[in-house]
């Protein structure tokens, strides 16, 4: 039976104002609290809200308050690449300290929308290591028809520009993985159309990228129109686990029935469930 971590992060972006994300973090923590009594709490399983910069901290501190047996934490969806200054709209990685464990670092949506280059990933990476947080590195190709080989390949440079480029910032990839980076397979084809990635072509990525960084124990998710009627295929049985780690999920933790049911197809995967 495998003893890793399944992670699971719903990635909330800007689809809801602070007083919504609080009411859906509730919900979302009584029906993770009724799933863990149900089946047992897992030590195996992660739990990740990131709302929007505005929700951050009514978020944690709900579920700090109200709901500290649910094991929920907070991850904030981007931090900027530069330190404390004159950067108006900016969220030093540093100030998130205390609020988010974790911040979103590449998401392809950020690559879009703000033309943000593997060397701006890489600073942000080597800041958000800086602040003492833990960095979930978006990687993703947008090769629908492409063989996996290909795909591997793409999201394997990828991967090495945004750790030279964070080297470059002073933070080396043993200080990556000492700071529990994640890396989330994210293809840009599957992202909000209901068709998901194949569990075989995620699959392929997280070997592929362990491989050629030479680290097994790298957590790989895969995010792209997952939802809950599909949630069993990403995770396996306790017996026969799927290569990937966990997911990140967008649209679908924008419902708290639909989350909460990828939680529990997660925990029934779990060898601690």
């Amino acid at each position: 039976m495998s003893s890793r971590q399944i992670t699971i992060i719903a990635n909330w972006k800007a689809n809801l104002p602070p007083s919504e994300e609080v009411a859906l973090a509730k919900e979302i923590a009584e029906g993770v609290g009724g799933a863990l009594q149900t089946t047992g709490q897992s030590p195996r399983l992660r739990l990740l809200l990131a709302p929007s910069a505005l929700g951050l901290v009514p978020v944690a501190s709900l579920l700090r308050r109200e709901y500290p047996q649910a094991g929920i934490e907070v991850a904030a969806q981007d931090a900027s690449r530069n330190s404390a200054g004159a950067f108006t709209g900016e969220i030093p990685a540093d100030h998130l300290v205390g609020i988010a464990p974790a911040v979103i670092v590449g998401h392809s949506e950020r690559r879009r929308d703000h033309g943000e280059s593997d060397e701006v990933v890489g600073t942000k990476l080597a800041r958000v290591v800086a602040a003492g947080l833990a960095p979930v590195l978006c990687l993703g190709d947008n090769l629908p028809k492409a063989e996996t080989s290909a795909r591997v390949d793409y999201v394997q440079a990828q991967c090495a520009a945004a750790f030279a480029a964070a080297e470059r910032a002073g933070c080396s990839a043993t200080h990556l993985y000492a700071a529990g980076l994640v890396i989330a397979y994210e293809p840009v084809w599957a992202i909000g159309t209901g068709n998901p990635a194949s569990v075989e072509i995620a699959e392929g990525i997280a070997v592929g990228l362990r491989s050629a960084l030479h680290r097994e124990e790298l957590p790989v998710l895969y995010g792209g129109s997952v939802d809950a009627p599909s949630a069993a295929t990403w995770f396996g049985t306790p017996t026969t686990r799927t290569a990937l780690d966990g997911l990140l999920v967008g649209g679908a933790s924008l419902h708290a029935d639909r989350f909460v049911a990828i939680v529990r197809a997660a925990l029934a995967a779990s060898d601690a469930a």
